[in-house]
């Protein structure tokens, strides 16, 4: 089931919010209002969709709305929304679909030392 919320436009995100963060979960759509991602922030939304959009890539390029729901537990809920979503559509959204890179050993590494450069 969609976030029972209505969309609002991007450029209306609230402004940083420091201590009364907005943790939960958001769904990003297009012009059409047909979601295009779905993501989750522990700590805040609307900073968590500012990074999205200061990024090049498919939400920057597409999403124009955004809409939100609180929730205690933002990844499990992100989960449901996802499945939910490819039960209804038969996958998941345009940019739900870049596949992350796998987390070995090597890679940890990799990450950890260019952080100390």
């Amino acid at each position: 089931m969609p976030i029972a919320a209505r969309w609002r436009r991007l450029g209306r995100l609230p402004p940083i919010r420091g201590r009364d963060a907005m943790p939960g979960v958001y769904e990003l759509a297009d012009a059409e209002r047909t979601v295009i991602y779905i993501g989750q922030s522990a700590t805040d939304v609307p900073n968590r969709v500012r990074q999205h959009l200061a990024r090049s890539g498919c939400v920057r390029e597409h999403a124009l709305y955004w809409r939100y729901r609180h929730s205690r537990v933002p990844a499990a809920d992100e989960a449901s929304l996802l499945a939910a979503h490819a039960a209804r559509h038969g996958g998941l959204p345009r940019c739900n679909r870049a596949t992350p890179l796998p987390r070995d050993a090597a890679r940890r590494w990799q990450e950890r030392s260019q952080s100390r450069d």
